[in-house]
């Protein structure tokens, strides 16, 4: 509402005349909560699964009141279930529509369905922040597939605001429940998949984005896979066999500068070569893969960042960068997961998982805002 608030239109702080919304209540609660727990020195988690339990039950009960007021219904339908609503209380482009989806009514029931799941597993599961997981990545899901039917959307920048808090919530729900797992052997296991398998699909989705969204001559896609795939490849290969690096993974921090410096070398021809082709996705995706190169090159010559992190947010930015489809951006969820398996696995402090992915994150924006071809 940052229009309305600059016209005078919309007061922030005017809470007694309405606009509350359920995630600012949410992030207010799961705060104070903190803060009460710091401050009376009690467990968090144990204090948040108290009240996240009944908070399902609660949601269920307060949703109905939306039927009295004619609000957050969704979009028209024909279907025999479906509510009526006064044309004094119709969205603009609706006003020809006399029946309209019951939404509050839906997340009311998943609410409920959500109290009974979390009212069954309680005895069940005692460890301290399950229920808060469970319910941060259950009521996620609702909002989520909600949002599909509801008409009353407010955006930020690209994203709908709702979504993207579902999205935030969602897979915090999905970390604490992995960290509330007491056994490691299946965290590891979780841990591996998304740190392997997740990391190298997404390297492989964004090469077949490349190729399918990008028409080059087969000269230059061989030029391209050569100095892109194979050449940083055989480097690594080499390295470890040669002795000049200890593992494929490259742990050590002092033998990953030699290892970078060829491979930024590979990267700056293959960017060369794409301002042959006068292609500017291309040159866009490989000044930036040059930019995090070099700066992650620099800063390795100091410090440990996480490349698991760094590969896989680049490899998405080119995923969404080339396919511009809104749905893609689901696979962001996936991000948060390879960090938490790199901190599962022991591979990476927090503060490596976060640098990696800022810097990445940094040298994208710096290409989009300021870099004109």
């Amino acid at each position: 509402n940052i229009p309305e608030i600059n016209s005078g239109t919309v007061i922030p702080y005017a809470v007694w005349d309405g606009g509350l919304a359920f995630f600012g209540g949410l992030i207010g609660l799961l705060i104070s909560t903190y803060l009460i727990s710091k401050k009376k020195f009690l467990n968090y988690f144990k204090l948040t699964d108290s009240i996240l339990l009944f908070l399902p039950l609660i949601q269920a009960i307060g949703r109905l009141g939306n039927f009295f007021n004619y609000e957050l219904y969704g979009k028209p339908t024909s279907m025999y279930w479906g509510i009526y609503i006064p044309q004094e209380y119709r969205e603009p482009p609706y006003l020809d529509y006399t029946h309209f989806h019951p939404v509050f009514l839906y997340e009311s029931v998943l609410n409920l369905f959500t109290f009974v799941i979390l009212i069954s597993i309680k005895k069940r599961f005692k460890t301290e922040g399950f229920i808060t997981g469970i319910y941060l990545l259950s009521y996620s899901l609702i909002r989520l597939l909600m949002n599909t039917l509801r008409i009353d959307k407010e955006y930020f920048l690209i994203f709908e605001t709702s979504d993207l808090l579902s999205a935030l919530f969602l897979i915090s729900g999905i970390l604490i429940i992995l960290n509330s797992m007491k056994k490691d052997s299946i965290k590891n296991r979780l841990a591996k998949f998304f740190s392997r398998v997740v990391t190298l699909s997404l390297i492989l989705l964004a090469i077949i984005s490349v190729t399918l969204n990008i028409n080059l001559s087969l000269g230059y896609e061989f030029l391209f896979v050569l100095l892109t795939v194979v050449i940083p490849l055989l480097t690594i290969i080499l390295f470890k066999v040669f002795g000049i690096t200890s593992d494929f993974n490259v742990t050590k921090r002092e033998e990953r500068p030699k290892l970078f410096f060829v491979m930024a070398i590979s990267f700056l021809l293959a960017l060369i070569l794409s301002f042959k082709t006068g292609d500017m996705r291309l040159i866009t995706i490989y000044t930036t893969l040059n930019l995090t190169f070099v700066l992650g090159f620099l800063i390795t010559l100091f410090w440990k960042v996480s490349f698991h992190m760094i590969w896989s947010i680049l490899s998405l930015f080119f995923i969404l960068f080339l396919w511009q489809i809104p749905s893609l951006y689901l696979l962001c969820l996936l991000i948060p997961l390879i960090g938490w398996s790199r901190l599962q696995l022991k591979r990476h402090t927090l503060k490596q998982v976060i640098g990696g992915g800022l810097l990445t994150l940094l040298c994208i924006l710096l290409v989009l805002t300021f870099l004109k071809f």
